[in-house]
């Protein structure tokens, strides 16, 4: 009878387990891949995968590396196109390093008072109002 790496016997077929494959799977990961499309790229499954995982502590090792290096491109990409003025991308880096603060839907709250004698604004102004702040935020929904 046949026995694995860990001294138990082998029951299916052989395992698919190999350096040639983890580095196909990282690579993959390493251009922005998801875990399944990287698994797809490695010719094997994401439970097979996952069972790696628990048996070669390696594994995720190699994976979380794989994951950054895509992290550190896409961060390069990124403020790349900032200095060359691309606002889309700027936009994105600040919903992406500050999401609380710039992420959809945020609150902005803003407190201020205002002294102003004499100033008077009637119902149907202060209604053009809010409609012309509401047509704003969607304008601004919409660019982004």
């Amino acid at each position: 009878m046949k026995t694995n790496d860990k001294n138990q016997p082998s029951v299916g077929r052989p395992t698919k387990y190999s350096q040639e494959t983890i580095e196909r799977l990282c690579e993959a990961l390493a251009d922005g891949l998801p875990i399944k499309g990287a698994c797809v790229k490695a010719g094997i499954g994401v439970t097979t995968l996952n069972e790696w995982r628990d048996r070669y502590p390696e594994v995720n090792e190699q994976i979380e590396e794989a994951r950054e290096c895509y992290r550190e491109k896409a961060i390069q990409t990124i403020n790349r196109a900032i200095k060359n003025d691309d606002w889309r991308a700027a936009q994105a880096a600040l919903k992406m390093f500050f999401p609380e603060e710039y992420r959809e839907g945020a609150a902005i709250n803003v407190n201020a008072t205002a002294q102003v004698s004499g100033f008077v604004i009637t119902e149907p102004e202060r209604l053009k109002l809010i409609e012309a702040r509401r047509r704003l935020a969607l304008q601004r929904a919409g660019a982004a």
